[in-house]
């Protein structure tokens, strides 16, 4: 790859993980009101598609299902949120460190996970403080430990996409 074709991919991949810290962002911004109502009717079209007589069930049934669910439905949210950072954000320090280091072949356990870690992680903190100071909505130090785990499974699911891209690829030139 040419070295104005890997500065693209950079400013590409620093553009996207960008615009998915904005949604979270916005996420974070809506008040209690407006964030239950969006997981909980998530949630609910989630249910009609698993549960083949979610229509015959009566209301009481239906908030059951959904009452029992939607804290766990929420905490997922977080950690699918930071799934997919922490998978964007080692893709992207990925192309930062082949392009500062051209030459060599092996990279540091530090561009791999801790960089992307310690921004997810910081990232995760500064979500939860900002959390504070919106309507109905807390700073949760278990949100943060919730948010940083998503964030370094797709850290290692960003590893191992590399990873089989490197086999491919090495195989291709064979």
């Amino acid at each position: 790859m040419t070295k104005r074709g890997l500065i693209r991919r950079i400013w590409i991949g620093i553009g996207i993980t960008i615009l998915w810290m904005i949604l979270i962002f916005w996420f974070s911004a809506q008040d209690s009101t407006d964030s239950g109502t969006l997981s909980g009717n998530l949630l609910r079209r989630i249910l009609k598609l698993f549960i083949r007589n979610w229509k015959d069930l009566s209301a009481p049934e239906r908030w059951r299902y959904i009452s029992q669910l939607h804290t766990l439905f929420r905490k997922l949210g977080h950690f699918t949120e930071y799934t997919v950072l922490g998978t964007l954000l080692a893709l992207t320090m990925r192309r930062i460190e082949k392009f500062i280091h051209r030459s060599r072949q092996t990279r540091p356990i530090v561009w791999a996970f801790w960089l992307p870690a310690l921004l997810a992680l910081l990232y995760a903190a500064s979500d939860e403080l900002h959390q504070r100071f919106v309507p109905g909505r807390s700073c949760e130090l278990r949100d943060v430990c919730i948010d940083f785990s998503g964030a370094c499974l797709g850290i290692i699911i960003a590893g191992l996409i590399m990873r089989l891209i490197v086999r491919i690829t090495h195989e291709e030139k064979e």
